[in-house]
């Protein structure tokens, strides 16, 4: 396939990739911007390119001939590029395509209403954004694609993160794209601040703008290990902005200040009333952002390369010194990588107000406690590169201190013992371990005690 005129650019492409690049065009000047970026990606990718063009009225619908025409786009390899006119709602034909042909990636212009109501129903590109299979690009401006194909700059992207699984499809589909030329990346995370404060176990009062320095640190640490898992650290910053409000203005006004040519989003794909009970962020920032927005569903993940393993390489372990053992800490030291660190804890449960110690008292609890900890590490010789730590808290809820300090220490395991086997006994009483397993963000390991 050679594409002419406003693709400004002769490439001839040989097609590998059985699987398309779909667009969806109504000859439309936004939707000719579409058109160009969809041919250059598809290009880059080697990928084949089906126009497709909607009609719920059959007598007003273009023809192939006029679709060729309107994109100048000159057939020499039939393979290379196709067009289809469908009888149908744009949306629902480009989605149903796209699962049909098991696409790549959807591309759409920012304008296109559907009828009767913008206002219940969203716009084309709104509603196959929400709803594709594939990831799906709504595009406001062709150039900096343009560019970034010719060689002439990287292209600058800007992707909303948060600890799930949707902005692990939205990176993973980035490190897709990064294969075929240079890209600036800035990963930015909106947190709302009271969750996060009693996440991470930080008191004190929380200003109405930004995070406490010690919170701000942690989540800054975290977001940057979650995007260097996929994307390393070449070229890639991140940002962290607490907000009380909403998720997607922030989000918008950081990929403006971060000067981006185009912004990626992980998608939930909510349906039926779930859509009502889980405001979308990738809605609020196709309505509000001024440059190009992807949005990649979560099931895109599965498709897309990304890391198969994950080192060990902090380790937390809660230890009771009110019992005469540590048999978790040996546990904790088999299963850290070397260079790695664990982190020996142990949590002082305060006592009734009228036997409270005071300040000094405290002090000295704290010190004996480390004291002892210290004392369950073993020889350099036994855990060679292996570094230890100690921190002891002091909180009423044991299982609470315990996940608040795996957070703060970005654990990747937390390894805890427990006095008595799973049971009737601990369905009763209940036990620290068990409170640990339902309370953790991170991984547990339960050491159970020798059997007697």
């Amino acid at each position: 396939m050679k594409t002419t005129g406003p693709f400004n650019k002769t490439d001839t492409v040989i097609t590998t990739n059985s699987q398309p690049i779909i667009c969806g065009t109504d000859l439309s000047e936004n939707a000719g911007k579409a058109a160009v970026v969809a041919a250059v990606l598809a290009n880059r990718w080697q990928a084949p390119l089906l126009l497709v063009h909607a009609s719920v009225l059959p007598a007003l619908a273009l023809t192939e001939n006029q679709i060729r025409a309107g994109n100048q786009v000159q057939l020499d390899d039939p393979a290379g590029l196709t067009v289809e006119v469908v009888e149908g709602e744009a949306d629902e034909v480009l989605i149903n395509l796209a699962e049909q042909r098991q696409a790549r990636l959807l591309v759409v212009s920012s304008l296109g209403k559907r009828a009767p109501g913008r206002w219940l129903l969203g716009s084309v590109a709104e509603r196959v954004a929400e709803t594709s299979p594939v990831p799906t690009l709504v595009v406001r401006d062709a150039a900096p694609f343009q560019a970034w194909v010719s060689g002439e700059r990287p292209l600058k992207i800007f992707v909303g993160v948060d600890f799930g699984a949707s902005s692990d499809a939205a990176l993973r589909w980035i490190a897709d794209l990064r294969q075929f030329g240079p890209i600036e990346v800035v990963a930015g995370f909106v947190d709302w601040p009271p969750e996060e404060a009693a996440r991470l176990g930080v008191s004190g009062p929380l200003g109405l703008f930004g995070n406490p320095p010690a919170m701000q640190s942690v989540l800054e640490r975290d977001l940057r290990e979650k995007v260097k898992r996929v994307l390393g650290e070449e070229n890639v910053r991140v940002l962290v902005c607490g907000n009380w409000g909403r998720t997607d203005v922030p989000l918008v006004g950081m990929a403006i200040e971060a000067q981006a040519d185009l912004l990626v989003v992980g998608t939930h794909q909510w349906h039926g009333l779930s859509r009502l009970q889980h405001p979308s962020v990738s809605r609020g920032i196709l309505h509000h952002a001024p440059m190009s927005v992807a949005c990649v569903p979560t099931s895109a993940a599965a498709r897309m390369a990304g890391p198969r393993t994950r080192a060990c390489q902090r380790v937390l372990v809660a230890v009771d010194l009110n019992e005469p053992h540590g048999f978790a800490a040996p546990y904790g030291y088999s299963i850290v990588n070397p260079g790695g660190t664990l982190r020996l804890l142990h949590n002082i449960v305060p006592l009734p107000a009228r036997h409270r110690m005071d300040e000094k008292e405290t002090g000295q609890a704290v010190a004996g406690c480390e004291e002892k900890l210290r004392a369950l590490a073993p020889e350099q010789a036994d855990a060679p590169n292996i570094t230890t730590e100690v921190e002891v808290t002091v909180n009423r809820e044991t299982a609470e201190a315990i996940c608040a300090t795996a957070e703060r220490f970005g654990a990747d395991i937390i390894c805890v013992g427990s006095h008595t086997r799973p049971g009737f006994t601990a369905k009763m009483l209940g036990s620290v371990a068990l409170a640990v397993l339902q309370l953790s963000r991170r991984p547990v390991l339960i050491v159970w005690p020798q059997a007697k």
